[in-house]
């Protein structure tokens, strides 16, 4: 399941960190998904949107197969990021860190 959390992340756009560069926000996700990517983040402050490089702290054992999989474990608010954030306007001009960070960074716990 790891290797695929992997490799969905690195097609979002994100990256598995060794270690943390120096400068990086640093938060930990609750839930990591396969399927996507993804990872469940509840405990956040405004820097995970504002800043450019964020890397996210992430158990092995947290990581989950499929979306369905995590909707029993969400019991407060918090938010689903997967890559770095992105958007094309209407000519299609791809823009990355638009709202949100330009990367993103895994590095298990």
């Amino acid at each position: 399941m790891i290797e695929t959390f992997i490799k969905n992340l690195k097609l979002a756009g994100g990256e598995i960190l060794e270690e943390i560069p120096q400068g990086w926000y640093v938060t930990t996700a609750e839930l990591g998904v396969a399927e996507n990517g993804a990872v469940w983040i509840e405990n956040y402050e405004k820097e995970l949107f504002l800043s450019e490089k964020v890397a996210v702290i992430l158990k092995k054992n947290e990581i989950y197969e499929k979306m369905t999989d995590i909707m029993d474990k969400i019991l407060t608010p918090g938010v689903l990021v997967s890559g770095p954030s992105k958007t094309a306007d209407v000519e299609s001009f791809l823009v990355f860190g638009a709202h949100g960070p330009m990367k993103l960074g895994i590095k298990f716990a």
